[in-house]
């Protein structure tokens, strides 16, 4: 996007009233416009295809098709946008389906307004980053998939199922901290000395700070699902909570390995 041109959304959902209430959370800013509403997945596909817009926010059970197969359809279109699938469903299932189909983002019903300007803003500039970055260095063939994409979605995903909410810090640093480990192996060793201190710099505060935020937000995860969510990415469950280490290994080999195990596209 340029200068202070407004982002262009696309809503579907199956409540008009819903649609209504989305519309003027996304608007109240200024800085995004609603380019349609729709309760059909072939009409968000042709309306995508018509207005090529930045953002497409919908339910996965639409009146005709649903989110998923727009998602599909949107990848043989060749259509690039970010996708923020929302249900009031919290399966796991649906949500790794989102994911591994090229959704950008999922979220539970209820959604909190400012919250969900947050995400899209976060993803906004992100993508901004990403295109920017691809305009300096010459075009390349791409010869594999990057299997880790959209790896900062699913970590946001899973640490919202398990009950840590983004408003706390301790949530972005563990985002943080299993993004780096999924990258490098090497920082889970010594990571008072190492990856706390790292995270520190990156966030401007201190390396105690971070390993407290992670303490607080795991304790907090432990008391609502995150003892479920933990038991599904390690396969074991501890007899106690885990140590921040634990927590961060456990989570970073989970998602190392879904990244290693997806179907790579050659082109």
């Amino acid at each position: 996007m340029k200068g202070n041109e407004k982002s262009k959304v696309i809503l579907a959902d199956r409540d008009g009233f819903y649609l209504q209430r989305l519309k003027r959370c996304l608007e109240r800013k200024g800085d995004m416009t609603v380019m349609g509403m729709t309760d059909s997945g072939p009409a968000v596909l042709e309306m995508a295809k018509q207005g090529k817009p930045d953002v497409i926010l919908m339910d996965i059970l639409l009146g005709e098709r649903d989110g998923f197969w727009v998602l599909e359809n949107l990848k043989k279109e060749g259509i690039s946008c970010i996708c923020i699938l929302i249900s009031a469903i919290d399966s796991d299932k649906l949500v790794r389906q989102a994911i591994i189909l090229g959704a950008d983002y999922y979220m539970a019903k209820p959604i909190q307004g400012d919250l969900l300007m947050e995400r899209i803003h976060q993803l906004l500039r992100q993508e901004s980053g990403e295109k920017a970055q691809g305009a300096k260095k010459e075009k390349e063939p791409e010869i594999a998939e990057n299997p880790f994409r959209n790896l900062e979605g699913e970590i946001s995903v899973m640490l919202s199922r398990m009950g840590i909410s983004a408003s706390i810090r301790g949530y972005h640093f563990i985002r943080k901290a299993v993004l780096m480990a999924v990258e490098d192996q090497d920082v889970l060793v010594g990571i008072t000395k190492g990856l706390y201190p790292d995270i520190a710099k990156m966030y401007k505060t201190s390396a105690s700070k971070v390993e407290r935020a992670i303490r607080h937000a795991i304790e907090s995860a432990w008391k609502k699902n995150g003892p479920q969510v933990y038991f599904e990415a390690a396969g074991y469950l501890p007899a106690e909570k885990p140590t921040n280490g634990q927590f961060i290994a456990a989570l970073s080999e989970f998602f190392r390995i879904q990244g290693e195990e997806r179907p790579k596209k050659i082109g």
